[in-house]
């Protein structure tokens, strides 16, 4: 199945991964919000992020993550960083590592992707990824290697369903090599 199939706005329009933007301010600060109530992403200050400068500042420093000449934390490596967006409507991010630590390769991978909980069950995992894997290949990654938690069973049909390969487990996360090409 094609990613348009899998993921439809509800206005008809399919959704598009972009380089973090602006235009879903609003709809972003949502998603953040909901993100801290299940405990991810609370290093992400939504009061900082009501400002508008401060929000550009946040956006500008996500796409500046994919310059290798960025500075990082020790173990951080380059990372491009998507946003799943319809229209305003911020869906999900995506990550792509440019390569693996020792840490990546057994946990993380090469791409890692959330799905604003709102936007959940309605196949936006699969069609992120799925858009994701052209990117991935252009920046010389094949395959990629794509992890989850034993137990996350949604995120292993997404990945399956993009190709992905079991390669085995290792303490209690599921390792996959996907194809970039096709």
């Amino acid at each position: 199945m094609t990613p348009a199939k899998w993921s439809v706005g509800h206005d008809g329009r399919v959704p598009q991964l972009v380089a973090p933007t602006e235009r879903v301010h609003t709809s972003y600060l949502t998603a953040i919000a909901d993100f801290h109530a299940e405990g991810r992403f609370t290093d992400i200050d939504i009061d900082e992020l009501v400002d508008q400068s401060e929000f550009l500042a946040h956006v500008n420093a996500l796409i500046a993550q994919a310059d290798p000449r960025t500075s990082r934390p020790d173990g951080y490596v380059p990372d491009t960083v998507l946003w799943w967006v319809d229209g305003t409507e911020f869906l999900g991010r995506l990550g792509i590592r440019h390569w693996l630590t020792e840490s990546l390769a057994r946990v993380g991978g090469h791409i890692g992707y959330s799905v604003a909980p709102a936007a959940r069950r309605r196949g936006h995992a699969t069609a992120m990824l799925a858009a994701a894997l052209p990117v991935t290949l252009a920046l010389g990654i094949d395959p990629a290697l794509v992890t989850c938690d034993v137990d996350n069973v949604a995120s292993r049909r997404v990945i399956e369903r993009n190709g992905g390969q079991l390669d085995g487990c290792e303490d209690g996360t599921l390792r996959f090599w996907v194809p970039t090409h096709h």
